[in-house]
């Protein structure tokens, strides 16, 4: 199981904003 810096929950547009941003930083996002 791959360890994750960012848990989104929700998919809203908060949501994917948060997780686009934490992935364009280079965390492991899921």
């Amino acid at each position: 199981m791959k360890p994750y810096g960012v848990i989104v929950i929700g998919g809203g547009h908060a949501g994917c904003e948060a997780a686009l941003a934490s992935a364009r930083m280079g965390v492991f996002t899921a």
